[in-house]
């Protein structure tokens, strides 16, 4: 059968093969690829043509034949209306596998690694695990509805509890749904609320250039990391002293460079390890934070640069003398060419790239390694537990 040949609304029956990132699963039917939301792996499934793009075909499961031996029941009720999770009716042994899988897929697909080693993914509990949370509120509702946005849409689907915050910001969910009153009487438009937790109290932080803002502190490995609730920092609790020793662990040397840098979280760490530390931010906000976190931590060998790494590349990059390593933490994104290339002309002798998406990875991966690097090993740290997302760590040796 043609793809020409499958019409809107046809109704057919298939095995899902796998899972593409993105959290649909993927099945052929007469030869024809079928993307298909909530299933499963090893799923025997009847299910409904709903959407045609040029190659492919959208599908919407119509009924279980066969349940994979993975599929679950989801735990959250929300689940299926809220677009915060994607994986919940797939058990989390599994879910651990799948992100694996979708790493290699990356680095087989787009930055054509023949990559033959098992790729270990890192993990903490499947739930409670979030200490950070952007909650919606949709004020023409009465009451509010206040939660996450349903799937696909800005719509607010109204969530009373959710499995993967942590018990803390639960309390802080259930006093904000106590607060309708005193939101409806505010001038404030809310439509959008950050809330954070931290693990240690935290005083009133006074910048120079600003009014006292109330800081978040989250202590990792021995250092304390001060931001404000708006500002970006790792969401999961649990997982962030393993993110940072994935990252730092093996590596000592004279000079490091923490390009896109942030709060510090990596930067600070690496003052442990190296002589001088060197690093660069372009968001005003998270660099005044990295700066205030170098003085309460008394860390006197790291200079922190408010540039993109682009414009510090052009500033720095042929004054900087010899370098040991250089850790990458880009956007969503990836890295432009000429950026990698630059970074190339570094010529460091070890790279770590911290990514979470893994096709942008495999791409600037690729490049790299036609640059004269090796990739020495791949590592998930599973930072998003029932979503598709996944953290990967990266490591690389500059070829003799």
């Amino acid at each position: 059968m043609s793809i020409t040949e499958i019409k809107i609304g046809q109704e057919c029956e298939v095995t899902i093969e796998k899972l593409i990132y993105g959290g649909n699963g993927l099945a052929r039917f007469s030869g024809i690829t079928l993307f298909i939301p909530n299933s499963v792996p090893g799923d025997f499934l009847k299910v409904k043509i709903t959407s045609a793009e040029k190659n492919f075909f959208y599908a919407e499961i119509l009924e279980i034949l066969n349940p994979s031996p993975n599929r679950q029941p989801a735990p959250c009720k929300y689940f299926n209306e809220c677009g915060g999770c994607q994986l919940q009716h797939i058990s989390y042994s599994a879910q651990l596998a799948i992100k694996a899988d979708f790493i290699q897929d990356s680095l087989k697909r787009i930055g054509r690694f023949n990559w033959q080693n098992q790729i270990q993914v890192k993990h903490s509990q499947e739930f409670n695990y979030r200490n950070r949370a952007q909650i919606k509120v949709d004020r023409e509702q009465s009451p509010f509805k206040i939660g996450f946005y349903k799937a696909g849409s800005h719509e607010v689907c109204d969530v009373e509890e959710c499995l993967i915050l942590s018990p803390e910001l639960n309390k802080s969910l259930t006093k904000l749904r106590n607060s309708q009153k005193e939101i409806e009487s505010s001038k404030i438009p809310y439509s959008k609320i950050d809330l954070v937790i931290g693990n240690k109290s935290t005083p009133e932080i006074n910048f120079q250039d600003k009014t006292s803002s109330k800081a978040v502190c989250q202590t990792v490995l021995g250092i304390d990391y001060y931001f404000d609730p708006n500002c970006f920092f790792q969401v999961n609790q649990l997982l962030l002293p393993t993110l940072v020793e994935t990252v730092i662990s093996g590596h000592k040397g004279n000079l490091a460079l923490d390009l896109y840098a942030g709060v510090g979280l990596f930067a600070l760490q690496l003052t442990k390890n190296y002589q001088k530390v060197v690093a660069t931010e372009v968001n005003k906000q998270a660099v005044s934070w990295a700066e205030y976190n170098i003085q309460a931590n008394h860390i006197k060998n790291l200079d922190f640069h408010s540039f993109s790494t682009e414009k510090w590349l052009s500033i720095f990059a042929r004054k900087i003398g010899t370098v040991d390593l250089i850790v990458l933490d880009p956007p969503r994104a990836g890295i432009i060419q000429k950026t990698l290339q630059n970074i190339l002309a570094i010529h460091p002798k070890e790279i770590v790239y911290v990514s979470c998406e893994p096709t942008t990875l495999a791409r600037d991966l690729r490049t790299l390694v036609d640059g004269g690097y090796n990739l020495e090993s791949i590592t998930g740290v599973d930072l998003f537990p029932q979503t598709y997302h996944i953290e990967t760590v990266a490591k690389l040796k500059r070829k003799i």
